[in-house]
């Protein structure tokens, strides 16, 4: 047993969702309804969309799912699928990181290759050379707002270490921070980053022009993908024709993104077509991406956990049921 997989299975003990890997629920006669399952999102965010959309609209229903999607920290949604609490994990980053690691785990299907975070600064910054000295909030150290801010930085020719780089905690506690002056930038997500422009923050810079990497979407233990094929197919269906949806209908994205399911801000019906005409574009229909990307991944991971061996994306990503499913929606 590795020790990620040892603390996982301890760390899980006090969490409420424990439960045994997809059972069926049984009606009163006993009979087989519908299979059940638990999906970890590691937010609610415009990558979680897909999600709940599925869920709302039936999609899962349709497959014989019954989903269950419980909101935690990223890398709770790691440890919950490895230690069969859950059965799927949105936090595809978290995810990469755990198998460089050499956890058992794998991503099976991409929301999306772009970032949906922008750098956003005090008003009195105007370019990312005006960052040396200066502090920068983030998720953490290997969080994909801490890689972003040094691949922005990288990309302006400001060397990371030139800059003093913070973990200040998820988008909406940095956000604080930066109301605070308590840091000068942060990388902040949609629609947060809408409601800081608003506020009169200044955006730098979009992380998805500098940086693809894919975030949101399935990761799931090897186990589950040579033991249970049918049911990953199923969930990676149903997502996949929720992503289709949401990005096809416009009016659909937008109305939903205004609903319970992500905090829109004070102005629900300006942020809800500005999110959408951002986020929507940017949804794989096919769920993957390309070996680059997959290498890219790596390579960031590698870089914080330096494994004894390359670790190769074979070892990290399955895409092929999300490849079978999509050519069969076509």
């Amino acid at each position: 047993m590795t020790k990620l997989r040892r603390f996982a299975t301890l760390s899980l003990v006090s969490l409420t969702f424990i439960c045994p890997m997809a059972n069926p629920a049984r009606s009163a006669d006993g009979t087989e309804k519908l299979t059940r399952i638990r999906m970890g999102l590691a937010a609610r965010s415009t990558t979680s969309m897909p999600f709940f959309v599925a869920k709302e609209r039936g999609f899962f229903r349709e497959e014989g799912l019954d989903v269950e999607l419980i909101v935690m920290q990223a890398i709770q949604t790691i440890q919950a699928t490895l230690g069969n609490s859950t059965q799927f994990a949105s936090a595809t980053g978290s995810a990469v990181s755990a198998a460089v690691r050499g956890a058992d785990i794998k991503v099976i299907l991409a929301v999306t290759d772009r970032p949906s975070f922008d750098l956003i600064v005090q008003p009195n910054i105007t370019s990312v050379q005006q960052l040396r000295g200066k502090k920068i909030g983030t998720g953490g150290v290997g969080s994909l707002a801490e890689i972003l801010a040094r691949r922005i930085l990288m990309a302006n020719n400001v060397r990371p270490e030139e800059v003093a780089i913070l973990a200040t905690g998820p988008s909406h506690v940095t956000y604080l921070s930066l109301k605070a002056k308590v840091i000068d930038a942060a990388p902040l997500q949609m629609p947060l980053t809408f409601t800081a422009q608003d506020e009169g923050f200044r955006k730098l810079v979009a992380a998805g022009d500098v940086y693809q990497t894919v975030q949101g979407g399935l990761a799931t233990t090897t186990a589950m993908l040579t033991e249970q094929p049918d049911l990953v197919t199923k969930v990676v269906r149903a997502m996949l024709r929720a992503t289709r949806l949401f990005k096809s209908d416009r009016k659909y994205g937008i109305e939903f993104l205004k609903g319970p399911w992500l905090d829109i801000g004070k102005d629900p019906e300006k942020i809800a077509a500005r999110t959408y005409d951002i986020a929507a574009p940017a949804l794989l229909e096919n769920g993957i991406v390309g070996e680059e990307i997959q290498r890219q991944m790596i390579a960031d991971a590698a870089a914080q956990i330096k494994p004894k061996q390359p670790v190769l994306p074979a070892q990290v990503f399955d895409f092929s049921i999300a490849r079978k499913v999509s050519e069969t929606l076509k």
